[in-house]
C-alpha cells in the first residue's frame, strides 16, 4: 500500500511539472501578469510648486507594454489611500486585460497611462482631475476620468454636492446653462445629443461627480458617450462662477468670493544662480560628448545635477515633460538661466506611435508652451518617448528629433556604478548619452560620470552643439 502511494505522488508530481512546462511552451517565459504587483516598484515620490502636495511618478517601458503613471500624493495618509485605491483599481484593470491578450502583445505592445491636472481653488483647495488611457489591441483604447477635491488643510475630499446645492430647481437651471454651452459649441455641437443631457440632469443618482472649480469657471466634464458620440471625446463644459453663483452654497459663495482662484503658484525656491560664463576656453581637439537627461525637471535631484554639471564646466541638455515643467516652472527657468539646452519630451510621456496626429500635435505643443513660458525661450531639440518614432512622429515637429547611442540604463538599475561603468563601456567621440534626472542614484552617478568623462579628455556639450559641422 506504502509502495503504492509513494507511485501516486510520484505520478502526481510529474502530472505537474508537465503542466508548468506545457505552460511556459504556450505562454512564453515571461511570468502571466493578473495585478499590478506583478511588476517591480519604480515610485519617484518629488515635492511640486504647489503647497501641500507631493507627485508620484511610475514609467515602465517593458516588452509588452508602456506605463505612464502620474499622481498626487499628502502628508494625510487618508487622503493617500484614496488615491492610491484609485490608481491601483486602474493598473489592475489594465493588467488583468493584458495577461488575457498577452499572446497577442508582441507586434504592438499595449499602453497604459493614469494622468493628472491640479487646479488651485483656494489657498488649500485643489481640484485634482485624473485621466487614464490605456489600450490593449483593437481599434480603440478606453479613456475615463475622475475628480477629487482635495482640501490639504482639512485633510479631506469634498464632495461636488457640498458646492452645489442639489435640487429641482437647480438641476434644471443647470440643463439650462449646459445646454446653450453645447449648442454654442463649434467642437461638440455636431456630436451632443439633446435627450442624453437631459437624462443626465434627471438621474437622481447623479451627483455630478465629474464636477471641478478651476480658473474662475465649474467645469463638468463627460466620459465619452454620456452625452455626446464618441468622436467628441470626453468633453469638457465650463461655466464661469458668476453664472452659477446662484446654485452654489452660501459657504463656497464666500469661500469663492473671498479668495481669488490663482491659476499659477508662486515658483519654488531655487538656490542662487550660479555664474553664467563657465564655458572655458575652446578646446577644438577634445573628444565630445552630449550628456542628455529624460523626464524632469525634479525639484531636488535636476538642481544637484546644475551644481554639478557647474562644477566640472559641462553643459547638457534636458529633456523635460510638460507636466513636470508646470509643476516646477523656476526648475526649468534654472536650467536655462546656467546655459543648458531645452529639449521638448512631450507632456504626458506617451508612447507617440500610438497617437493619432491630432494628440500628438498636442503632447508636444503643450509642452513647448509651458517651456517658453517658464524660460521665454524655446525648445530647440525633441526626443520622443521611449525613443518611439514613425512617419508620424517624424513629420510631427519642426524641431530636430533626438535620440541617443548610450543608454545608462540608470532608470532600471538606480546604480551609480552600474551607469558609470556602461560610459566606460560604450562612450566615443560624439557619443549622446541617456540619464534620467528624476531618480536620486542618477545624481550620485552623474558625479562619477563627469570625473571620468574629465579624466578621459572629453569635453561635456549640449546635442545641438556637437550636431554643429
Amino acid at each position: 500500500m506504502r509502495h503504492k502511494k509513494t507511485k501516486l505522488h510520484s505520478l502526481v508530481a510529474v502530472g505537474i511539472l508537465g503542466i508548468i512546462v506545457l505552460s511556459v511552451f504556450i505562454f512564453g517565459s515571461d511570468p502571466v501578469i493578473s495585478t499590478n504587483e506583478a511588476i517591480p516598484d519604480s515610485r519617484v515620490i518629488a515635492q511640486t510648486a504647489y503647497p501641500g502636495v507631493d507627485i508620484v511618478t511610475e514609467i515602465h517601458d517593458e516588452r509588452m507594454y508602456y506605463i505612464a503613471i502620474h499622481y498626487p500624493t499628502f502628508k494625510d495618509e487618508s487622503l493617500n489611500e484614496q488615491m492610491c485605491k484609485y490608481v491601483s483599481s486602474s493598473k489592475k484593470i489594465f493588467f488583468d486585460e493584458v495577461a488575457q491578450k498577452k499572446k497577442y502583445l508582441n507586434e504592438l505592445p499595449a499602453s497604459l497611462y493614469i494622468l493628472f491636472d491640479i487646479h488651485p481653488v483656494t489657498q488649500d483647495v485643489y481640484s485634482i482631475v485624473f485621466h487614464v488611457e490605456s489600450y490593449v489591441m483593437g481599434a480603440n483604447g478606453a479613456q475615463s476620468s475622475k475628480v477629487f477635491i482635495v482640501d490639504v488643510n482639512e485633510n479631506a475630499t469634498i464632495q461636488q454636492t457640498e458646492i452645489l446645492v442639489d435640487n429641482e430647481q437647480n438641476r434644471n437651471k443647470l440643463y439650462t446653462l449646459l445646454l446653450n454651452e453645447f449648442e454654442e459649441s463649434k467642437e461638440y455641437k455636431p456630436f451632443f445629443f439633446k435627450e442624453e443631457l437631459k437624462k443626465w440632469i434627471e438621474d437622481e443618482n447623479n451627483r455630478f461627480s465629474h464636477m471641478f472649480i478651476r480658473d474662475h469657471s465649474i467645469v463638468f466634464k463627460f466620459d465619452k458617450y454620456v452625452v455626446t458620440a464618441g468622436a467628441a471625446g470626453s468633453p469638457e463644459i465650463s461655466i464661469p462662477l458668476e453664472k452659477l453663483k446662484e446654485l452654489l452654497t452660501d459657504e463656497w459663495q464666500k469661500r469663492l468670493n473671498l479668495i481669488e482662484v490663482d491659476s499659477k503658484m508662486d515658483e519654488p525656491n531655487t538656490p542662487p544662480t550660479a555664474e553664467e560664463d563657465l564655458k572655458g576656453s575652446e578646446s577644438p581637439g577634445k573628444r565630445q560628448v552630449a550628456l542628455t537627461f529624460d523626464d524632469g525637471p525634479h525639484e531636488i535631484n535636476t538642481l544637484k545635477i546644475l551644481e554639478l554639471l557647474d562644477k566640472h564646466n559641462a553643459k547638457a541638455t534636458f529633456f523635460m515633460l510638460g507636466n513636470r515643467v508646470d509643476f516646477y516652472p523656476g526648475i526649468a527657468k534654472e536650467i536655462s538661466k546656467r546655459g543648458h539646452e531645452l529639449g521638448n519630451h512631450t507632456w504626458n510621456h506617451k508612447n507617440l506611435k500610438a497617437l493619432n496626429e491630432e494628440e500628438i500635435d498636442k503632447e508636444i505643443q503643450m509642452t513647448s508652451d509651458a517651456i517658453r513660458e517658464a524660460t521665454e525661450k524655446e525648445p530647440t531639440v525633441f526626443r520622443p518617448p521611449y525613443g518611439g518614432i514613425n512617419n508620424q512622429v517624424y513629420n510631427a515637429t519642426s524641431l530636430p528629433l533626438v535620440l541617443w547611442t548610450v543608454d545608462t540604463k540608470d532608470w532600471k538599475t538606480r546604480n551609480a556604478r552600474k551607469v558609470l561603468n556602461e560610459v566606460k563601456n560604450n562612450v566615443e567621440d560624439g557619443s549622446i548619452v541617456l540619464m534620467h534626472d528624476i531618480h536620486s542614484a542618477t545624481v550620485e552617478a552623474v558625479d562619477l560620470v563627469l570625473q571620468y568623462l574629465e579624466a578621459e579628455d572629453y569635453e561635456c556639450i549640449t546635442v545641438s552643439e556637437l550636431n554643429i559641422e
